[in-house]
């Protein structure tokens, strides 16, 4: 079970890594296949950004982007992210990468 509470020096080293995951990668934490293909579908229109998506689900639910994915399911596009909220609770989302509509979300255990 994922204690409720992240002890600060490891929520600083997790912040300070995600920063550098993120200037290294402008289109966000994406695998190297996975950032390449998801740049060429977001510039043809296929697919919203992975910046777009990821402010989504930080209004759903507050806190670190721990990891993304971009998928594709039966034809359709799909990010599916895991953030660790503010209480430390682990979220995996699923947006459907051409709407951003919120498709699925369950807490981690």
């Amino acid at each position: 079970m994922i204690s409720r509470s992240v002890p600060s020096e490891r929520g600083a080293w997790f912040n300070v890594i995600v920063f550098v995951v993120l200037i290294l990668f402008p289109g966000g934490a994406l695998a190297d296949g996975d950032h390449d293909r998801a740049k060429q579908l977001k510039e043809a229109g296929e697919i919203l950004s992975l910046e777009q998506v990821i402010e989504r689900a930080k209004r759903d639910h507050p806190g670190q982007l721990l990891e993304a994915e971009l998928d594709e399911k039966k034809g359709r596009f799909i990010y599916e992210l895991e953030l660790l909220d503010e209480e430390g609770i682990v979220w995996e989302l699923k947006y459907d990468a051409k709407s951003g509509e919120l498709l699925k979300e369950k807490q981690e255990h």
